[in-house]
Protein backbone atom coordinates (compact mmCIF):
# COMPACT_ATOMS: atom_id res chain seq x y z
CA UNK A 1 0.00 0.00 0.00
CA UNK A 2 1.31 3.63 -0.47
CA UNK A 3 0.60 4.56 2.81
CA UNK A 4 2.93 1.91 4.27
CA UNK A 5 5.66 3.44 1.75
CA UNK A 6 5.75 6.83 2.86
CA UNK A 7 8.80 8.05 5.41
CA UNK A 8 7.61 7.85 8.77
CA UNK A 9 10.29 10.69 10.00
CA UNK A 10 9.37 11.27 13.25
CA UNK A 11 9.68 8.59 15.87
CA UNK A 12 10.62 8.60 19.79
CA UNK A 13 12.29 5.07 20.48
CA UNK A 14 12.89 6.07 23.90
CA UNK A 15 9.48 6.02 24.76
CA UNK A 16 6.36 7.92 26.47
CA UNK A 17 7.25 10.76 28.46
CA UNK A 18 6.78 9.85 32.30
CA UNK A 19 5.31 12.40 34.80
CA UNK A 20 6.98 15.75 33.71
CA UNK A 21 8.74 15.88 37.68
CA UNK A 22 10.24 12.36 36.96
CA UNK A 23 11.48 13.34 33.60
CA UNK A 24 15.00 12.78 33.07
CA UNK A 25 17.44 12.02 30.19
CA UNK A 26 16.65 8.29 28.83
CA UNK A 27 19.99 6.68 27.09
CA UNK A 28 20.15 5.09 23.56
CA UNK A 29 21.56 1.64 22.98
CA UNK A 30 22.43 -0.13 19.76
CA UNK A 31 19.61 -2.55 21.45
CA UNK A 32 16.68 -0.22 21.39
CA UNK A 33 17.25 1.34 18.08
CA UNK A 34 17.95 -1.55 16.55
CA UNK A 35 14.06 -3.38 17.45
CA UNK A 36 12.75 0.04 16.69
CA UNK A 37 13.65 -0.58 13.65
CA UNK A 38 12.81 -4.38 13.73
CA UNK A 39 9.07 -3.93 14.81
CA UNK A 40 8.92 -1.96 11.67
CA UNK A 41 10.47 -4.60 9.38
CA UNK A 42 8.48 -8.08 10.90
CA UNK A 43 5.19 -5.59 9.93
CA UNK A 44 6.60 -4.70 6.51
CA UNK A 45 6.21 -1.01 7.13
CA UNK A 46 6.99 1.92 7.37
CA UNK A 47 9.72 0.83 4.47
CA UNK A 48 11.58 4.49 5.48
CA UNK A 49 11.65 5.04 9.01
CA UNK A 50 13.05 7.86 11.16
CA UNK A 51 14.08 7.64 14.68
CA UNK A 52 14.13 11.20 16.09
CA UNK A 53 13.69 11.74 19.80
CA UNK A 54 13.84 14.68 22.32
CA UNK A 55 17.12 17.02 22.59
CA UNK A 56 16.42 16.99 26.46
CA UNK A 57 16.27 12.65 26.37
CA UNK A 58 19.84 13.21 25.26
CA UNK A 59 23.26 11.71 27.39
CA UNK A 60 27.02 11.46 26.94
CA UNK A 61 26.37 8.23 25.96
CA UNK A 62 24.08 8.50 22.50
CA UNK A 63 25.97 9.08 19.77
CA UNK A 64 28.19 5.83 20.52
CA UNK A 65 25.13 3.85 20.66
CA UNK A 66 23.87 5.63 17.49
CA UNK A 67 27.31 4.37 16.02
CA UNK A 68 27.41 1.02 17.33
CA UNK A 69 23.27 0.78 16.32
CA UNK A 70 24.37 2.06 12.78
CA UNK A 71 27.45 -0.45 12.53
CA UNK A 72 24.58 -2.99 13.27
CA UNK A 73 22.22 -2.30 10.69
CA UNK A 74 24.82 -1.92 8.13
CA UNK A 75 25.96 -5.41 8.68
CA UNK A 76 22.44 -6.56 8.73
CA UNK A 77 22.43 -5.22 5.51
CA UNK A 78 25.35 -6.68 4.29
CA UNK A 79 23.89 -10.06 5.35
CA UNK A 80 26.12 -10.58 8.69
CA UNK A 81 23.68 -11.80 10.51
CA UNK A 82 25.64 -13.01 13.45
CA UNK A 83 27.93 -10.32 13.84
CA UNK A 84 25.10 -7.88 13.58
CA UNK A 85 23.25 -9.64 16.46
CA UNK A 86 26.11 -9.88 18.34
CA UNK A 87 26.54 -6.03 18.16
CA UNK A 88 23.29 -4.96 18.45
CA UNK A 89 22.32 -7.83 21.62
CA UNK A 90 19.57 -9.24 19.33
CA UNK A 91 18.55 -12.35 18.20
CA UNK A 92 19.93 -13.48 15.23
CA UNK A 93 16.32 -13.79 14.24
CA UNK A 94 15.87 -10.52 14.19
CA UNK A 95 18.50 -9.69 12.20
CA UNK A 96 17.20 -11.47 9.50
CA UNK A 97 14.12 -10.16 9.78
CA UNK A 98 15.58 -6.76 9.28
CA UNK A 99 17.83 -7.97 6.77
CA UNK A 100 15.38 -9.07 4.42
CA UNK A 101 13.75 -5.74 4.86
CA UNK A 102 16.26 -4.31 3.73
CA UNK A 103 16.64 -6.53 0.50
CA UNK A 104 13.37 -5.65 0.06
CA UNK A 105 14.07 -1.50 0.10
CA UNK A 106 13.48 -0.97 3.99
CA UNK A 107 15.42 2.25 4.76
CA UNK A 108 16.59 3.24 8.48
CA UNK A 109 18.12 6.55 9.95
CA UNK A 110 18.58 8.40 12.89
CA UNK A 111 18.03 11.91 13.52
CA UNK A 112 16.45 14.13 16.42
CA UNK A 113 13.99 16.18 17.62
CA UNK A 114 15.47 19.85 18.47
CA UNK A 115 13.25 21.06 21.16
CA UNK A 116 13.51 24.24 23.31
CA UNK A 117 13.32 22.12 26.65
CA UNK A 118 15.11 24.26 29.28
CA UNK A 119 16.40 20.26 30.84
CA UNK A 120 18.50 20.06 28.01
CA UNK A 121 21.66 19.22 28.63
CA UNK A 122 24.27 22.09 28.87
CA UNK A 123 26.77 20.24 26.56
CA UNK A 124 23.56 19.43 24.55
CA UNK A 125 25.18 21.09 20.99
CA UNK A 126 28.12 18.86 21.66
CA UNK A 127 26.35 15.84 22.10
CA UNK A 128 24.17 16.51 18.83
CA UNK A 129 27.05 17.23 16.31
CA UNK A 130 28.72 13.83 17.67
CA UNK A 131 25.62 12.27 16.88
CA UNK A 132 25.43 13.26 13.63
CA UNK A 133 22.04 13.22 13.22
CA UNK A 134 20.67 12.40 9.91
CA UNK A 135 17.67 14.70 9.79
CA UNK A 136 16.09 17.28 12.23
CA UNK A 137 12.92 18.12 13.62
CA UNK A 138 12.61 21.62 14.71
CA UNK A 139 9.87 22.18 17.65
CA UNK A 140 8.53 24.48 19.89
CA UNK A 141 7.05 23.09 23.52
CA UNK A 142 7.62 25.27 25.90
CA UNK A 143 6.56 29.18 25.84
CA UNK A 144 7.40 32.20 28.27
CA UNK A 145 4.83 32.92 31.15
CA UNK A 146 3.86 33.98 34.46
CA UNK A 147 4.38 31.13 36.74
CA UNK A 148 0.42 30.36 37.99
CA UNK A 149 1.41 30.12 41.57
CA UNK A 150 4.29 32.25 42.11
CA UNK A 151 4.42 34.95 39.04
CA UNK A 152 7.91 34.23 38.37
CA UNK A 153 9.10 34.19 34.46
CA UNK A 154 8.70 30.82 33.86
CA UNK A 155 9.04 28.56 30.98
CA UNK A 156 5.23 26.73 30.54
CA UNK A 157 5.08 22.86 28.97
CA UNK A 158 2.25 24.21 27.14
CA UNK A 159 1.65 21.16 25.36
CA UNK A 160 1.86 18.46 28.53
CA UNK A 161 -1.80 17.61 29.83
CA UNK A 162 -0.23 18.06 33.28
CA UNK A 163 0.24 21.89 32.73
CA UNK A 164 -3.37 22.32 30.21
CA UNK A 165 -4.74 24.12 33.17
CA UNK A 166 -2.84 27.17 32.21
CA UNK A 167 -4.30 27.61 28.88
CA UNK A 168 -7.27 29.34 31.20
CA UNK A 169 -4.61 31.59 32.57
CA UNK A 170 -2.84 32.95 29.84
CA UNK A 171 -5.50 33.00 27.30
CA UNK A 172 -5.95 30.68 24.33
CA UNK A 173 -5.32 34.13 21.76
CA UNK A 174 -2.45 35.09 23.66
CA UNK A 175 -0.70 31.36 23.80
CA UNK A 176 -1.12 31.41 19.73
CA UNK A 177 1.17 34.46 19.76
CA UNK A 178 3.36 33.65 22.35
CA UNK A 179 4.10 29.92 19.76
CA UNK A 180 4.10 31.62 16.75
CA UNK A 181 6.95 34.50 17.94
CA UNK A 182 8.96 31.84 19.55
CA UNK A 183 8.54 29.36 16.55
CA UNK A 184 9.34 31.96 13.72
CA UNK A 185 12.34 32.84 16.03
CA UNK A 186 13.62 29.52 16.03
CA UNK A 187 13.01 29.16 12.33
CA UNK A 188 15.06 31.82 11.51
CA UNK A 189 17.80 31.35 13.87
CA UNK A 190 18.22 27.66 13.98
CA UNK A 191 19.28 25.03 11.25
CA UNK A 192 16.99 22.16 10.88
CA UNK A 193 15.19 19.92 8.09
CA UNK A 194 11.58 20.48 8.52
CA UNK A 195 9.65 22.12 11.70
CA UNK A 196 7.08 19.38 13.83
CA UNK A 197 3.83 19.36 14.45
CA UNK A 198 2.38 23.29 13.93
CA UNK A 199 -0.70 22.96 15.47
CA UNK A 200 0.42 21.55 18.62
CA UNK A 201 -1.42 24.45 20.77
CA UNK A 202 -4.63 23.24 19.62
CA UNK A 203 -4.34 20.10 21.20
CA UNK A 204 -6.51 20.35 23.98
CA UNK A 205 -9.15 22.18 21.71
CA UNK A 206 -7.32 25.95 22.07
CA UNK A 207 -8.10 27.15 18.68
CA UNK A 208 -7.80 30.60 17.70
CA UNK A 209 -10.09 32.76 15.88
CA UNK A 210 -10.28 31.51 11.95
CA UNK A 211 -9.04 34.98 10.75
CA UNK A 212 -6.15 35.28 13.26
CA UNK A 213 -4.89 31.31 12.56
CA UNK A 214 -5.23 31.95 8.70
CA UNK A 215 -2.80 34.39 9.31
CA UNK A 216 -0.70 32.79 11.27
CA UNK A 217 0.11 29.55 9.02
CA UNK A 218 0.88 32.21 5.99
CA UNK A 219 3.44 33.65 8.33
CA UNK A 220 4.65 29.90 8.97
CA UNK A 221 4.98 29.27 5.34
CA UNK A 222 6.54 32.13 4.07
CA UNK A 223 9.29 32.02 7.16
CA UNK A 224 9.98 27.76 5.68
CA UNK A 225 9.82 29.13 2.46
CA UNK A 226 12.72 31.58 3.08
CA UNK A 227 14.99 29.33 5.08
CA UNK A 228 14.26 26.31 2.42
CA UNK A 229 12.64 23.96 5.52
CA UNK A 230 9.56 20.98 5.28
CA UNK A 231 6.71 21.48 6.60
CA UNK A 232 5.45 18.42 8.69
CA UNK A 233 2.43 16.45 8.17
CA UNK A 234 1.88 15.00 11.94
CA UNK A 235 -0.72 12.54 12.59
CA UNK A 236 -0.42 11.51 16.26
CA UNK A 237 -3.64 14.10 16.71
CA UNK A 238 -5.21 12.22 14.01
CA UNK A 239 -5.02 8.75 15.88
CA UNK A 240 -4.67 9.65 19.20
CA UNK A 241 -7.87 12.09 19.56
CA UNK A 242 -10.57 11.50 21.59
CA UNK A 243 -13.38 12.73 20.13
CA UNK A 244 -14.49 13.16 15.72
CA UNK A 245 -15.36 16.61 16.45
CA UNK A 246 -11.64 17.02 17.53
CA UNK A 247 -9.93 15.15 14.27
CA UNK A 248 -12.18 17.06 12.07
CA UNK A 249 -10.87 19.90 13.27
CA UNK A 250 -7.61 18.62 12.64
CA UNK A 251 -8.10 17.61 9.44
CA UNK A 252 -9.45 20.62 8.13
CA UNK A 253 -6.39 23.08 9.47
CA UNK A 254 -3.65 20.22 7.97
CA UNK A 255 -5.97 20.20 4.68
CA UNK A 256 -5.69 23.93 4.33
CA UNK A 257 -1.91 24.29 5.27
CA UNK A 258 -1.19 21.78 2.91
CA UNK A 259 -2.75 23.83 0.19
CA UNK A 260 -0.94 26.72 1.12
CA UNK A 261 2.43 24.77 1.27
CA UNK A 262 2.02 23.24 -2.05
CA UNK A 263 1.44 27.10 -3.38
CA UNK A 264 4.49 28.10 -1.68
CA UNK A 265 6.89 25.29 -2.85
CA UNK A 266 7.46 23.55 0.01
CA UNK A 267 9.06 19.90 1.11
CA UNK A 268 5.96 18.09 2.83
CA UNK A 269 7.30 15.31 5.39
CA UNK A 270 4.93 12.90 6.83
CA UNK A 271 5.14 12.35 10.72
CA UNK A 272 3.61 9.70 12.94
CA UNK A 273 4.97 11.32 16.68
CA UNK A 274 5.19 7.64 17.54
CA UNK A 275 6.21 6.86 20.90
CA UNK A 276 5.61 2.91 20.54
CA UNK A 277 6.48 0.58 17.87
CA UNK A 278 2.85 -0.10 17.35
CA UNK A 279 2.13 3.53 16.49
CA UNK A 280 4.67 3.89 13.67
CA UNK A 281 3.31 5.05 10.47
CA UNK A 282 -0.19 5.00 12.22
CA UNK A 283 -2.88 7.57 10.80
CA UNK A 284 -0.96 8.05 7.45
CA UNK A 285 -4.39 6.98 5.85
CA UNK A 286 -4.90 9.87 6.52
CA UNK A 287 -2.01 11.64 5.30
CA UNK A 288 -2.68 9.79 2.11
CA UNK A 289 -5.78 11.51 1.34
CA UNK A 290 -4.63 14.88 2.75
CA UNK A 291 -1.41 14.91 0.36
CA UNK A 292 -3.84 13.88 -2.16
CA UNK A 293 -6.11 17.05 -2.18
CA UNK A 294 -3.70 19.09 -1.69
CA UNK A 295 -1.95 18.11 -4.74
CA UNK A 296 1.22 17.01 -3.28
CA UNK A 297 1.69 13.72 -4.47
CA UNK A 298 3.58 10.96 -1.94
CA UNK A 299 6.31 9.15 -3.42
CA UNK A 300 7.34 5.62 -2.51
Amino acid sequence: MLRDAIPDVHGHAKGEHPAYERERPVAYTARMLVLWFWHAARRGYPRDLTVTDHTNYLTPGDPAAVQTARRALALARDGEIAAAAELAGVSPGQIETLAGAFAAGMRCSIGVEADDDPRNDPNAAAILAELAPDFVIRSVHFLPVSHPETGAPWLWPFDNPEFSFVYDRVGTEATWELYIEKLLGEIEREPCNAIGHFYVPAKFGNWPAPAKLDAYEDRFVEACRLRGVAVELNTRLLYREPSLQARDAYLAANRRLLHKAKAAGLRVVVGSDAHAPDDQGRGFEYAVDLLRESGIEPAP
